[in-house]
């Protein structure tokens, strides 16, 4: 039977286990998109999926005659076909900022974590990986405010690419900062863990995750300072 034939509906393609296919049905629940959903082994990518999609990379929307496989793209897409709620602000200069802090996530912590979620890279190169993201992660600690959302006060795009990393960072060993200076960052978690559109988001294959995030909350409620390193080899 064809994936791609006889379609009538919008349909992702998706990694269960990828971030980025995370972030995709997070945005479809926070805006109540109707979607059906094909999961597919990124190593091992149909021919016919390849033809919409050479890059093979995951996730990939098709839209009847629309295919789009780059997650960015995929958001702004939906942003604009399904303006309400909107994920990015409306105004050019906010937009802008917003923008250049996804290019600084892109690079310091969404390709990083692509690294570290595939199956074929050596040990070596996930470690590396691994100490880089723990790195920028604590970087960007103040970054991060007391309000609802990501330097907001309603849901944006910011959120739908950050809470996917944040909730894998246990389960695959990387330290997530206790300290007085990473109270905001570990709040912002517990919030978004208990956000509808998040638990929407969180895939079968994905629930192991939650195991290894709610250790990580019980641990820093109960801890003021100190690096926690809850991990598992993978």
């Amino acid at each position: 039977m064809s994936l791609l034939n006889n379609r009538s509906s919008m349909v992702l393609f998706q990694n269960e286990m990828g971030h980025r296919s995370q972030k995709i049905r997070m945005v479809l629940s926070e805006k109540g998109i109707a979607c059906d959903f094909e999961s597919l082994n990124p190593d091992d990518i149909p021919s016919e999926i390849l033809e919409v999609n050479p890059s093979g990379n995951l996730p990939l929307l098709i839209d009847r005659e629309l295919s789009l496989y780059h997650s960015g793209l995929i958001v702004e897409y939906l942003d604009e076909r399904f303006p309400h709620p909107p994920l990015l602000p409306v105004y050019p200069v906010a937009r802008a900022q917003t923008r250049l802090i996804l290019h600084r996530l892109e690079a310091d912590w969404c390709e990083p974590m692509d690294i570290i979620e595939e199956e074929s890279v050596s040990k070596n190169e996930k470690n590396k990986s691994k100490k880089a993201l723990e790195k920028n992660l604590n970087n960007s600690l103040s970054l991060f405010n007391n309000q609802a959302f990501f330097r907001s006060d309603e849901l944006t795009v910011l959120d739908t690419v950050i809470m996917p990393i944040l909730f894998r960072l246990s389960y695959y060993g990387i330290k997530i900062p206790s300290s007085k200076a990473a109270k905001p960052l570990n709040e912002y978690m517990e919030r978004m863990r208990e956000y509808k559109s998040f638990s929407d988001s969180i895939s079968e294959s994905e629930k192991e995750l939650l195991k290894y995030h709610s250790m990580h909350v019980m641990v820093t409620n109960s801890l003021s300072s100190s690096p926690v390193n809850i991990s598992v080899d993978i």
